[in-house]
């Protein structure tokens, strides 16, 4: 018969140590930019083109609703 023996701690510890400082990563020195000169340029056209042209413009009565809708309800107002 074997027989094996099993050796077991009632307590654990546990450790934590600090951990070692580093130092931060490096960065590059701030610098104020150069003054510079801005310059904005705007083209303006001559003439102006039409909003619609023949292909896009709506058909007249394109936008009209047949029939006309019925009001969802009746407002009923009283002065007294």
């Amino acid at each position: 018969m074997k027989v094996a023996v099993t050796v077991v701690a009632a307590e654990s510890v546990t450790v934590q140590v600090p951990v070692p400082e580093q130092p931060p990563p490096l960065q590059p020195v701030k610098v104020e930019p150069a003054a510079e000169v801005a310059v904005s340029v705007t083209a303006v056209p001559l003439a102006k083109l039409a909003e619609q042209v023949a292909p896009q413009v709506i058909p007249a009565g394109a936008l009209v609703t047949v029939p006309l809708p019925v009001p969802a309800g009746v407002t009923v107002r009283v002065k007294v």
